[in-house]
């Protein structure tokens, strides 16, 4: 039998060689990247928390180690193939089908209370700029007070104008981010940044 890291690694490749723009890099994060994302995160009970672009789960997988009892967890992916994924991985989580763009109408669809916390893997650098702006809107539509909101960029697309112009529009609607040292244990190194309402 196949070790289930190896094949979402695999199931991850295929669907970069097919829509690089969509996956926006090779491989999924690392157990280092993936940790760091979650560190610091106070959940309690009841709490809710969202995640963006799951892959293949191992940011996920980070999630579901520090998750309380009666945590509200969804998880929004657009590739079906790793909802299919994720759903073997994770039996006891929600994931569905659909777009970050449409966040805020799916979790009302789901009965998801307010979010304690968003956790996005997505390539926002790479992406047009009509389908981050309305990704941004979205996230700002569910993040109440107290909120965070947390992904990462690669070091290497940091300073890409589309990378800049993202920064700048977060920083429009919810103030300057923390930016972690560089993870250098991730293929390629990345920055976490962190927004907080």
């Amino acid at each position: 039998m196949i070790n289930p890291d190896l094949a979402a690694a695999l199931s991850f490749v295929k669907v970069f060689l097919r829509n690089p723009a969509q996956v926006g890099a090779l491989a999924p994060s690392s157990k280092t990247l993936a940790s760091k994302m979650v560190t610091d995160l106070d959940l309690g009970a009841g709490d809710s928390i969202l995640e963006l672009g799951p892959g293949t789960g191992a940011v996920t997988r980070q999630i579901h180690a520090i998750l309380p009892t009666e945590t509200t967890y969804l998880g929004i992916e657009r590739e079906p193939k790793f909802v299919k994924l994720l759903d073997k991985r994770f039996p006891d989580l929600n994931f569905i089908t659909g777009t970050a763009e449409r966040a805020k109408q799916l979790c009302k669809q789901e009965q998801c209370p307010p979010a304690k916390a968003i956790i996005s893997g997505l390539p926002f650098s790479s992406l047009p700029g009509q389908v981050r702006e309305e990704i941004i809107s979205s996230i700002d539509q569910l993040m109440t007070s107290g909120c965070i909101f947390r992904t990462f960029q690669y070091v290497h697309a940091y300073p890409l104008p589309s990378a800049i112009k993202f920064r700048n529009e977060m920083r429009s609607r919810f103030g300057h981010h923390r930016r972690s040292k560089v993870v250098f244990k991730n293929l390629p190194p990345a920055f976490i940044l962190t927004w907080q309402r």
